[in-house]
């Protein structure tokens, strides 16, 4: 079976960027499997990326070659890395944006693709994404082992991640962050759904089906009632629902409306649940 090299960039669809990338894995790899996650990631949002990797990864068959370019620290002193995992290859820049996924999937060794024989050349100072990253890629689906792009280093010289998954519980509330905002105006939070049932007992705050809650966004000072639903759907059109996303966070969605708009909610926000 051919190898999948899945590219995650910010760089849009109408340059020529990707269709560079791609041509370079297909020259060095002509029988790879291409995929594309997403080109529209904000320019330079690592934090955003990391989400979207962290989401998707799993679902990926194994041994997949994941390639993410977003790197506002291009021709820097940042390192070119490849982290091979449990099930998967993780190559981009050491900023960050690999480790949520990376980390959650089990980090087996990290590799600094310092081995020129296996770049590009000449190579750009501003587009190692096409001279560093995806002939790292396709050397890797043509078989060459991880070893021979680079130097082996320890995963602890790794720059650690923007993202974070953090809530705290605190007595009858739970403390939590707005990490994406979906084109729904869908509000994921920085936590996964069994990690908030564990918070909420420590709260004292009931998660059951019909449960009430009151939604606080410190950040622009909105607030809201929330029914716990199993999905949005199933609440009358126009009112704000916590439940249990596709991907196994907890999220705020609103039946027909956007739940970012109703709070005022932009990615960053603190968000505060109660008990109504």
């Amino acid at each position: 079976m051919s190898k999948i090299i899945a590219f995650l960039t910010d760089f849009g669809v109408r340059d020529p960027y990707v269709s560079a990338m791609k041509a370079v894995a297909l020259s060095i790899a002509p029988d790879v499997r291409v995929v594309d996650i997403t080109h529209e990631v904000r320019p330079f949002d690592i934090e955003e990326a990391s989400f979207i990797l962290l989401a998707v990864y799993r679902y990926f068959p194994r041994d997949t070659i994941f390639v993410v370019v977003v790197d506002p620290g291009v021709g820097s002193g940042r390192r070119p890395v490849l982290i091979e995992t449990q099930n998967y290859f993780f190559i981009g820049p050491d900023n960050g944006v690999l480790i949520p996924a990376a980390e959650e999937d089990g980090i087996k060794r990290v590799i600094v693709l310092d081995n020129p024989r296996y770049h590009r050349h000449p190579v750009s100072a501003s587009f190692h994404g096409r001279d560093i990253f995806t002939p790292a890629a396709a050397w890797l689906a043509r078989g060459i082992p991880p070893h021979e792009l680079g130097s082996e280093t320890s995963p602890s010289t790794l720059v650690r991640p923007r993202l974070k998954l953090e809530a705290r519980a605190e007595q009858g509330k739970i403390v939590l962050k707005a990490i994406h905002v979906d084109v729904f105006g869908n509000t994921i939070l920085s936590i996964r759904w069994n990690r908030l049932v564990e918070l909420a007992k420590e709260a004292g705050i009931k998660l059951e089906i019909g449960a009430k809650l009151n939604v606080v966004n410190l950040s622009s000072g909105k607030s809201a009632e929330a029914v716990v639903e199993r999905v949005f759907s199933l609440a009358p059109e126009g009112t704000l629902v916590l439940y249990r996303n596709s991907f196994d966070f907890a999220e705020l969605a609103v039946n027909r409306g956007s739940a970012a708009r109703l709070l005022a909610t932009r990615k960053g926000d603190t968000i505060v649940l109660e008990q109504a």
